[in-house]
């Protein structure tokens, strides 16, 4: 987070609701983690996850570092051929794709089948197309054996795997080019060294000679504040950790092949790469108690800071308008007219009307989530530092919420 007087210097030049993304911080962390896993594995590259945050000025950065586009819906794929994205470079993952999939894959992009439906429609444009020799890539449904069995991907050994396989073998001008996976909630050590292991086994059951690509999903912890962090528990794995466990076993199980022949790995991150370097600012708006609790009410909410925060206690910079202003406990709420719209509890400090509450992690799932509920959403500027910053979201408007209507 920045400090309290950038953040009051922004607040009083942009106003609040306002999202501040740290442009230095996000590209530090960016090249930490492709450094850190590069350090074992050359061939490792990161594609990162439209859906988290689909901003085009940070997908924008991305693609200037050299990282591929990870997206799951034909919204996100013209967003990254508007930035100027090769389909080579554009990972198209998903369970329900869209009309743009043929175009991808007839460029040469890189695709993950969820299904066996996806499947047989990439295997009728073959046949309509002979003249196309397609690459597909198929999503490997993992079981780590904790009671969650995951709706993604295709099993092994099922069915349904055999049925694609089938399908895909047919067909001269297909050709099965890398195994992809992503798993939600399994973040710990074990359950990357465990997911390296199957996509090994997948690559060297379903391809023919050795992969294109290997993506291993994401679903790492990324740097965090101290406060947030310790809600995670002990033992957090830090990027050299991951590192271990998979870009070694890698390069293990290829030490055979040359540097240059062996797979691209991926991983796809999003929140991993985002979540920190976005902050919220919103102001409070009053203090009222109510049967003997007290409410700070703001000018932001829960769908500005994501679904994390109904979960977590999200980092807070509570920024007050008089010095010795204080309260005893209170739960700071939002604007909405949800009575669970709120997004830190138990506060305890100063404050004041007027405050400026600042929530950190505010960057994955948050803008991308937001309803045109109750308010348009805010806008958002990049902060370079030495209060250099600037607009790279303006604030949505009463025409951006109703022109699609007929009055």
């Amino acid at each position: 987070m920045l400090k309290a007087d950038e953040y009051k210097h922004l607040a009083g030049k942009f106003k609040t609701p306002l999202y501040v993304f740290d442009q230095r911080e996000f590209l530090d962390n960016y090249y930490e983690l492709l450094n850190t896993f590069r350090q074992i594995y050359p061939k490792y590259n990161i594609s990162y996850s439209y859906k988290t945050n689909y901003t085009p000025y940070i997908c924008a950065l991305v693609k200037a570092q050299g990282g591929y586009a990870e997206v799951v819906s034909d919204m996100e794929y013209t967003l990254a051929k508007k930035l100027g994205y090769k389909n080579e470079q554009i990972v198209y993952n998903g369970p329900a794709k869209g009309p743009a999939l043929e175009e991808h894959i007839a460029k040469g992009g890189i695709n993950n089948i969820d299904n066996p439906s996806e499947a047989l429609r990439i295997c009728a444009f073959a046949d309509a197309h002979p003249e196309l020799n397609i690459k597909t890539g198929l999503r490997i449904n993992i079981d780590l054996g904790r009671g969650f069995t995951s709706r993604f991907g295709l099993e092994p050994e099922s069915e349904g795997m055999e049925l694609v396989l089938k399908e895909l073998r047919a067909r001269k001008n297909i050709k099965i080019s890398g195994v992809h996976c992503h798993l939600s909630h399994a973040r710990d050590i074990e359950a990357w060294k465990k997911r390296t292991e199957i996509m090994l086994r997948a690559a060297d059951e379903y391809i023919d000679g050795v992969p294109e690509y290997i993506s291993l999903g994401s679903g790492m912890f990324g740097r965090m504040e101290p406060s947030f962090k310790a809600q995670f528990g002990n033992n957090i794995p830090d990027y050299a950790d991951y590192a271990a466990v998979t870009m070694a076993e890698i390069k293990k199980h290829y030490e055979n092949v040359k540097p240059e022949d062996r797979p691209v790995v991926f991983t796809e991150p999003g929140a991993t790469l985002v979540s920190k370097y976005i902050s919220f600012i919103s102001s409070v708006r009053d203090i009222k108690t109510l049967h003997g609790r007290t409410l700070a009410v703001t000018d932001g909410s829960f769908y500005n800071l994501g679904e994390v925060s109904l979960k977590k206690d999200l980092p807070l910079m509570l920024i007050p308008e008089k010095e010795d202003a204080e309260v005893k406990e209170c739960d700071i709420v939002g604007y909405t007219c949800l009575e669970y719209d709120c997004i830190y509890k138990n506060y305890k400090g100063p404050l004041d009307v007027g405050s400026l509450a600042v929530f950190g992690n505010a960057g994955g799932y948050s803008i991308v989530s937001k309803p045109q509920f109750i308010r348009p959403n805010c806008p958002m500027i990049t902060y370079m530092g030495n209060g250099e910053a600037k607009e790279i979201m303006r604030a949505e408007n009463f025409e951006d919420v109703f022109s699609k209507f007929s009055f």
